[in-house]
């Protein structure tokens, strides 16, 4: 009988796109269903999206599950993670998406 082995390590991703509202908003929809992702308003016309995968996912509801306060935590994703995502342009994350490879 061959068992195969079900438990993979559980590596993940946190990373923050930023660019306009807009530009947010066309990258959003192209992410793939492996990551969580959170888009953030920040200043008049600039935006943030941050997409966590694997530990960082399961790092995000641990962290949403300890605080009630969702809106703070939308606004202050790095300071509640207690890590620095990786930072892309919305060019670079434009480029990745085309590959397959975000």
């Amino acid at each position: 009988m061959d068992i195969k082995n079900t438990t993979s390590p559980n590596f993940g991703g946190f990373k923050k796109i930023v660019g306009t509202q807009d530009q947010i908003k066309k990258i959003r929809h192209g992410v793939p269903d492996k990551y969580l992702t959170l888009g953030v308003k920040k200043k008049s016309n600039k935006a943030a999206l941050y997409l966590f995968s694997g530990k960082h996912f399961d790092k995000f509801i641990k962290v949403i599950k300890k605080n009630s306060n969702f809106f703070e935590i939308r606004h202050n994703v790095e300071k509640f993670m207690k890590e620095t995502p990786k930072k892309l342009s919305f060019e670079k994350a434009s480029k990745k998406l085309e590959k397959g490879k975000l």
